[in-house]
């Protein structure tokens, strides 16, 4: 048997030798090569009286190095998509747009109507809080506040609109 033929009849050898340890064919064809490229190395600064055994002997030595660093580094198999707590760019962007928009319609307002609305919606006080404290009835404290959310609601989906037609 030339060399070359003995190598490949070799290399068939402890692939399975080592498939049979690994249960893993990619991992078996990686080992494969290192094996040969140290025992080659090996081959050049000394003489080998077995080349087989020599070849096993460095085959067995990766499985088990193999396996070691497999315990050191545990791994998991990753999802496609990798579920992220936080929010996307794009949408801490937007909520920044809406909040910048929300302060400016408020800054607009007539000072009553956002000092009621303010009273209302964000800092929660009832309808009969806000009527006692501004000495109004608590129908005008309720038309504040609807006039209010309308002009809100009117200037966010203007401001949306610029957004998506690219106007902005």
């Amino acid at each position: 048997m030339t060399d070359l033929a003995s190598l490949r009849a070799q290399r068939d050898e402890l692939y399975h030798f080592i498939v049979r340890r690994t249960r893993d064919p990619a991992a078996a064809d990686d080992l494969v090569q290192e094996t040969f490229a140290r025992l080659l190395t090996y081959e050049k600064a000394r003489t080998v009286a077995d080349r087989a055994a020599l070849g096993y002997r460095i085959a067995l030595n990766l499985v088990r190095d193999h396996f070691r660093s497999r315990k050191r580094r545990p791994t998991e198999m990753l999802d496609e998509e990798i579920p992220c707590q936080a929010p996307a760019p794009e949408q801490i962007l937007m909520h920044r747009q809406k909040v910048e928009v929300f302060g400016k319609v408020l800054d607009a307002m007539p000072p009553l109507r956002r000092d009621v609305f303010i009273r209302r919606r964000l800092h929660g006080q009832s309808t009969r809080e806000i009527a006692d404290a501004l000495a109004m009835n608590e129908a005008a404290v309720e038309k504040h506040v609807v006039r209010a959310l309308e002009q809100l609601h009117r200037e966010m989906t203007k401001a949306e609109r610029r957004v998506v037609g690219g106007r902005r």
